[in-house]
């Protein structure tokens, strides 16, 4: 299993609020390797609505000013509204309200979907059952599949505010 710069990473809304409130965190430093170019970074556009919603309701606003730096700066691949039937196809896999996410993932390719929502998509039920999407957390990724990207540890080692 190789990660490229070509690995396509799907986003669920939990890791880009998570990624835009802390500059520590796993996800922070996921979309952080996106800001450099080490994978593609994708979401849907049902997702970073979801994402600002949250921001703007429970977190500052200085939160808000890094999600949007973080959506100007990622070279992003935004899917669009899944089809009524890809979601459908998804309800039996996952609970109704995170359905979209599956069929956004599935449906650019991503290789990973990246996410914090244990209760719904962390679940090894949901992972089963989509063979070609591996679910996983920010922290599960970096420390279980980012080895494997063809240029680590080089430019893209993931650090925590400039220590190794």
């Amino acid at each position: 299993m190789k990660l490229t710069r070509q690995t396509r990473l799907f986003f669920d809304a939990s890791v880009l609020v998570a990624g835009s409130h802390s500059l520590t965190g796993a996800s922070s430093l996921i979309l952080r390797a996106c800001q450099m170019g080490g994978f593609r970074a994708c979401a849907s556009i049902a997702v970073l609505k979801e994402a600002e919603t949250n921001i703007k309701e429970d977190l500052p606003h200085s939160t808000l000013l890094r999600y949007y730096s973080l959506l100007a700066e990622i070279s992003w691949e935004i899917e669009p509204l899944p089809s009524k039937e890809a979601v459908e196809c998804c309800h039996g896999v996952v609970a109704a309200k995170d359905a979209h996410v599956i069929a956004s993932a599935v449906a650019c390719l991503a290789e990973y979907l990246l996410t914090l929502d244990k209760k719904h998509l962390l679940k090894e039920s949901v992972g089963g059952a989509l063979l070609q999407l591996i679910i996983v957390s920010p922290g599960e990724f970096i420390q279980n599949y980012y080895h494997f990207h063809d240029e680590y540890p080089a430019s893209l080692s993931p650090t925590r505010e400039g220590k190794p």
